[in-house]
């Protein structure tokens, strides 16, 4: 029987939508929950709309305020516009599954595609976007680098740093490939203990101290540069599964690359994700990020390479009700753990932790079996009755449990150090200032898992003391929503407040068994709280992540140069934002400065950096025999920094030794006299440092040395005329004292006003320990350190300089802590008004 062609619809609709709102009114929804587009949405997708054509664009709106029906809505109107390959990316499969679904019920045709398979032609005959992860448009041979992509639609955009970074970094497995980790372990043996690390070093890659992360800095990576690459090129890389889609991005640049050597595994990664290299980011394809916390600019700088036009209209959508608590600011909590544990004890529960160390602490009230499979883990969760508690380990996003499936969540300690140059970079260098946006991102993400809608309500219970000290700091909270902002000031003074902490676990049951008292309460404390300031964008630490991005994609095109240059310019100002970044800026600038055969200057700035930030390794002492039984940390220090390599040592003082403490004689700015003073610390072999500049509490100026004492300085040389040191400056004091012993190992902690010989205030009350060392001490201590430099210069040769620097310094009373003692101090309550 002949084919009845008239039968058959046609392959194309004639006319297919553009516009997104049109689009939604052609679809048949059959989704409860949609019965018409929001305001909110049909303001951004209007306003999206006006400005389809420009190449990025970002829609902030809050979690469960309907961004996926957007994204979905715009991909398809790309879809129709263009007739050609347009993606939209998920973080996982379980969210490319679960958009499909909701793509279904909003009426609106897709093609996924994960473990290698199309659902459906959809995508390939133009007429559909494809769903997909972020690892599948991104490994190093992702099939969708060789399709016409036209546009990508980012869904949870805030998460896609670290996504994006796992595709650019390496990771040689202890487990998996044995002989290639300890053959690399052994290449690196030698450098550390060159500088004095090999029993630490040892310890972590026998698996001793596996957690502890060791950075191998890039001229020691240099070295070894051709027999890291054999013994990479050897193991079969491009073969491997776990191996070769990293090892694609990062064969032909090894030696740009970071490493890092953990009990657990090696990996090499760039210092900043070369994204610049990637098609999607092309001029000509179009790019829209959908983003529940991307407020941040200098977050997504260093994710995409650039800022996006935002589209963020204000809504009520997504604010819903959460109790927070902080049980470690009550006075009667001696283990926010143990209290918390109270509070969730008959509570279905949802345990969010930073690392595996922190989930050793939950093990007793964990129910869900822990597997490899996250999907698996959370949907038996979702059916799980009461008190089932589900432990997450690192995973911020892509965990939803809106509703009755669970109210109740922890957040323990703060949500830091994703993969080994993060946890570098958080752990040991305490660059707070650079982080901050992302990991204000993810506690923003945190609170979004169990919350979604308007009417959703829940309780957050936050732990740990590194999380609590975060969320304290106003600079930190500047970084979160004002929404969020209030509930955390409502939770803060209701830890406080309450008489006992078994007041916190009956407020949390009256949260959660909807009480009229408590919803009176947090209602009127809500309103009263409206005044909150709204967040104001961090200029500083977008300016620090334009720096990078700039250097790191020159240094990936091989820019020696180019890339140098961009750190030159702006290290002043780094340095003026956060000494620590400086020190990690003065490294990489070395870096490029030895790959142009400027050594001199390379040397310079790896001394300089490992001075700024200790944890920063050292160039090694060629010819130089030594250890810390021999000679003291403060020794050894001050013999790395003038060694200077090759046959001679150079016979001069640092070259910026008089410009770095030339504000110590008074005619500084605040900012430049705390800088003089660290760089003192720094040149007398010091762990010297700058907390309240990097971390917006602690001491001004901070000099420290293993084993002791610290010195807490305040920098008070402002004060002038009649003033006084109040009663503020004392409590400041007391309380930097504090914060030093809490992040110090030192025994003994001094403190001093550096400023003028002004009285206390008559209301105020110094302690007798409490001393004031006028500016011009330092001033004298700087000359004399100076003479004993040239001094040592004079006389030392690379062989015996770690024993001249001792006999010299033992000789003008420089040895730390006995120049202390020769500094002259006044008692600041026994000075009187002149």
């Amino acid at each position: 029987m002949p084919i009845d062609f008239g039968k058959l619809s046609s392959s194309k609709p004639n006319r297919r939508p553009i516009e997104p709102i049109e689009l939604f009114r052609t679809l048949n929804v059959t989704d409860p929950a949609i019965n018409e587009l929001w305001l909110v949405q049909g303001d951004a997708l209007r306003e999206w709309h006006s400005k389809r054509n420009l190449g990025d664009i970002a829609i902030v709106l809050n979690t469960g305020a309907g961004k996926t029906l957007l994204g979905l809505l715009i991909a398809q109107s790309l879809v129709n516009e263009t007739n050609e390959p347009v993606i939209y990316a998920c973080g996982s499969i379980q969210l490319v599954e679960q958009t499909a679904i909701k793509a279904q019920g909003y009426g609106l045709d897709v093609t996924t595609y994960f473990r290698q398979d199309f659902s459906n032609n959809l995508y390939q005959r133009g007429l559909a976007p494809c769903l997909t992860t972020y690892q599948a448009l991104f490994n190093g041979k992702s099939r969708f680098y060789r399709e016409d992509i036209r546009a990508v639609v980012f869904d949870d955009a805030h998460t896609a740093e670290h996504l994006l970074r796992d595709q650019f970094t390496l990771t040689i497995s202890r487990n998996k490939f044995s002989d290639l980790y300890s053959q690399i372990a052994q290449l690196f043996r030698n450098y550390h203990t060159r500088i004095g690390k090999n029993v630490g070093y040892s310890e972590t890659v026998e698996g001793k101290d596996p957690n502890k992360c060791w950075l191998v800095p890039p001229f020691a990576v240099r070295e070894q540069k051709s027999e890291l690459e054999r013994l990479l090129l050897s193991a079969g890389l491009s073969e491997k599964t776990e191996t070769k889609f990293a090892w694609e991005y990062l064969k032909n640049h090894i030696d740009l690359c970071l490493l890092f050597v953990s009990g657990w595994d090696i990996s090499l990664t760039p210092p900043i994700v070369p994204v610049h290299t990637l098609p999607y980011f092309k001029n000509g394809i179009r790019r829209v990020y959908l983003s529940a916390t991307l407020a941040a600019g200098d977050e997504f700088m260093r994710a995409f390479g650039k800022v996006p036009v935002p589209i963020a209209p204000e809504t009520t959508a997504g604010k819903c009700e959460r109790f927070i608590i902080i049980p470690a600011l009550h006075a009667q909590c001696d283990n926010d753990v143990e209290v918390t544990k109270q509070i969730i004890a008959n509570r279905k529960a949802l345990i969010l932790v930073p690392s595996n160390r922190r989930a050793k602490e939950w093990e007793d009230v964990v129910t869900e079996q822990q597997n490899d499979s996250i999907t698996e883990q959370v949907e038996n969760f979702k059916k799980a009755p009461a008190p089932a508690k589900l432990l997450l380990v690192s995973r911020y996003d892509g965990v939803d449990l809106p509703g009755d499936t669970c109210r109740v969540m922890v957040i323990d300690d703060l949500p830091s150090g994703v993969g080994s140059l993060e946890r570098f970079l958080w752990e040991q260098l305490g660059l707070a200032k650079s982080l901050k946006s992302t990991i204000a991102s993810r506690v923003v993400q945190s609170f979004g898992r169990i919350s979604r809608g308007m009417s959703d309500h829940g309780v957050v219970v936050l732990t740990g003391k590194h999380l609590k000290e975060w969320l304290l700091n106003p600079k930190n909270q500047a970084a979160l929503p004002q929404f969020l902002k209030r509930q955390l000031d409502l939770g803060i003074n209701l830890s406080e407040g309450v008489d006992s902490i078994s007041d916190l676990v009956d407020a949390a049951s009256q949260c959660l068994e909807r009480a009229p008292n408590w919803i009176e309460y947090y209602q009127r404390e809500m309103e009263s709280l409206r005044d909150a300031d709204n967040a104001t964008p961090d200029e500083d630490a977008f300016n620090l992540a334009q720096v990078e991005v700039n250097f790191g994609h020159s240094l990936w095109s091989r820019d020696y140069t180019a890339a140098a240059k961009y750190l030159e310019e702006a290290l002043e100002k780094t340095f003026d934002i956060s000494s620590n970044t400086g020190a990690w800026h003065l490294l990489l600038l070395g870096y490029c400065y030895e790959l142009t055969e400027n050594i001199d200057e390379a040397h310079e700035s790896y001394r300089r950096a490992h001075n700024v930030a200790n944890n920063i390794p050292s160039l090694h002492l060629q010819n130089i025999s030594v250890s810390e039984e021999q000679f003291p940390s403060q020794i050894l220090e001050v013999a790395r920094y003038l060694h200077r390599g090759g046959a001679q040592m150079r016979r001069e003082i640092p070259r910026r030794f008089d410009s770095n403490l030339a504000a110590l004689d008074g005619t500084g700015s605040v900012k430049q006299t705390e800088e003089a003073l660290r760089s003192l610390g720094q040149y007398l072999g010091l762990i010297a440092s700058r907390p309240d500049n990097e971390f917006g509490t602690g001491p001004d100026v901070l000099w420290d040395i293993p084993g002791g004492p610290a010195l807490n300085l305040e920098a008070k040389s402002g004060k002038q005329g009649s003033s006084y040191y109040t009663k503020d400056n004392l409590g400041q004091l007391r309380d930097h004292v504090q914060w030093v012993r809490e992040h110090s190992k030192s025994p003994t902690i001094l403190s001093a006003f550096v400023g003028p010989l002004r009285p206390a205030s008559a209301k105020s009350n110094p302690d007798p320990e409490i001393t004031v060392i006028e500016l011009a001490e330092f001033k004298a201590l700087a000359e004399r350190l100076r003479a004993a430099l040239e001094d040592i210069c004079k006389q030392a040769i690379p062989t015996n300089l770690p024993h001249v620097v001792l006999d010299v310094f033992q000789q003008r009373n420089l040895l730390w802590p006995d120049l202390y003692t020769h500094i002259q101090k006044h008692v600041l309550r026994d000075i009187k008004t002149s």
